[in-house]
Order: C-alpha cells, then structure tokens, then sequence
C-alpha cells in the first residue's frame, strides 16, 4: 500500500482547494476530514493525547486504503500564533508518531505575496489591526506574554519549518513545491503532482480560481466594519458589537470584489522591503532543497 501523504500547507497556496475537491477526487484513499484532524490530532491536550488509540481508529476507519491528510492548521494560523513555534513543534512531533513512513508535502509562496494574503485573511475573520502590527513589525504589547498568541511571521522562514519535518522523516520523503509553478499551468502542475506521489486521480480536475486577495477598497472598509463586531477572531481592537454585521460586511465585501474589477491589496513599500531583509537569509537556506534560481525568478527574497 501506498504510503500516508501529509499535506502540512503552507496557507494561502490553495490548500482549501486540495482539501475540497482534489484529494476526495483520489482513487483508493481514506482522506481524513477536518473534523477528525482537530478532534483527534490538532485539540487533544497533552494529557489526552494518546497516539495508540488514534493510529487504531484510523486503521480501523481507512482499511486497505491509502491515508491522506491535508491541513494548513498543523502550522498555526493566520489570525492566530499558538505560541512562538511550540504548537508547530508539537503538531510535528504528534504526526511522526502517528505516520513515521508519511511523505511530507509543503507547497510554499513567495512571502511578499504570502503575507499580503495572510494579512487579507486576518481582516476577513474580523481582524482590526494595521498590517505593520500584524506582522509584529510595531509591537503591540509591551510584556512578550501578552502577545504571546499571536499570528508570527516566522512562520513563513520555510527553512527551518521544512527542516524541522526533513530532521524526522529524511530529506527524501519532503516534497516541496512552489505555489507560483503550480498557479501559472495548474492541469500541467496537477499532471507531475500525482507521477511524483503515486496518485491516481478518479477524474481530471483543474483549479479555477486561486486565492481570492481582498481589493485596497474592500479591505479597508472591511477592517472599519470589523471595529463594530465580534468578528471570529479573538485578536483585535473593537467598539462594541452590532450583531449579524459581521456576516453581512462579508457578503457585502464578496459581491463587491465579485463584480468590481479593483486593484488588490498591497503591502506599502517599507512593508515590501522588511519582508525582503526579513526573509532572505531563510529563502537562502532553503536553497539546500530548491535550486534558488527557481527561487529567484519568482521572487522570493534573495
């Protein structure tokens, strides 16, 4: 039987898309649901979590089949830190036991554009602060401890999170990939996916639309919404709730970039050029498993 696949992200390189419609449209798997992943992987406290028994149900629920699980939530997320790496250390650790001959899948993004798009996300799940101190580059809180959940931007150094997972498992079960390769021909990209991991697809299937950014205009009015609502993250700054807003500003922010062609949200320039000294030394590391040409002629800090 083919060996587990363990999709780990990176978010915003259409790891939705994989969840929904690709990997369900595989012959001969058991694709695990979210449902399953959280329940008994990702929100079992420490004291609970017992690896045995989860190995056993999965058995149990997959058969002969071919397991896959694909979720962003093992690094984190995008309105949300869970720590200064500890959850993603843990999350780590947790799949090794569960799955020690995986193959590791990371699809990874330039982090100009990544970020652009975390950042758009954060606003979307009602976040409120500015970009700069979402990204920690103006710091929020005083005592470290206070901020201690927030989203991080180390997140996005594929260096040492691809070698946390190449330390357990060995260089040749990581498979890397650039999110911009598989964007610019996805059915070509789709094509040596499934050769490289052994996958037989029931039909022929291609993205339509990937990473839907919020327009400058949506965003901002979006952010100012956000300041008079819950909103469904708990990190941000608001006035008061007005109740269902929160659905409604998103479904009026949607049908405007649905039907308006706007210019998407950027970064300013100083925020491009943090992330360009931020980043580099990372990106220059994981040259050691990508040829930093390829790196280089997409953009990634260099």
């Amino acid at each position: 039987m083919s060996k587990t696949i363990l999709h780990i992200g990176f978010p915003k390189t259409a790891t939705t898309w994989f969840q929904q419609t690709f990997y369900p449209n595989i012959k001969n798997v058991c694709f695990l649901s979210r449902d399953f992943v959280f329940d008994n992987i990702v929100f079992q406290d420490i004291f609970s979590f017992n690896h045995q028994e989860i190995k056993n149900k999965i058995e149990q629920i997959s058969g002969d089949n071919r397991v896959v699980i694909c979720d962003e939530i093992f690094l984190g997320g995008l309105d949300i830190g869970f720590g200064n790496g500890e959850f993603f250390d843990l999350m780590a650790k947790r799949l090794y036991l569960l799955f020690p001959d995986a193959e590791i899948v990371f699809f990874i993004r330039n982090q100009h554009a990544a970020l652009e798009s975390a950042y758009s996300h954060y606003i979307m799940s009602g976040g409120t602060y500015s970009a700069k101190r979402y990204l920690g580059i103006k710091r929020l809180y005083r005592k470290p401890f206070m901020g201690y959940h927030l989203f991080n931007p180390k997140v996005y150094e594929y260096d040492k999170v691809i070698g946390t997972y190449v330390t357990l498992y060995g260089v040749d079960k990581v498979h890397i990939y650039l999110f911009e390769e598989f964007e610019k021909d996805p059915s070509e990209f789709i094509k040596h996916y499934c050769e490289d991991l052994q996958i037989d697809l029931n039909e022929k299937i291609s993205p339509n639309r990937l990473n839907k950014r919020l327009s400058s205009i949506s965003l901002q009015k979006q952010r100012f919404l956000n300041r008079f609502t819950l909103g469904n993250t708990p990190y941000k700054q608001y006035f008061f709730n007005i109740p269902r807003l929160y659905k409604f500003s998103r479904s009026l922010t949607k049908y405007i970039d649905s039907f308006c062609s706007l210019p998407k949200f950027q970064f300013s320039k100083d925020i491009h050029n943090w992330i360009e000294k931020r980043f580099k030394e990372s990106n220059q590391n994981l040259s050691t498993w990508i040829d930093a040409d390829r790196l280089k002629h997409w953009g990634y800090p260099f």
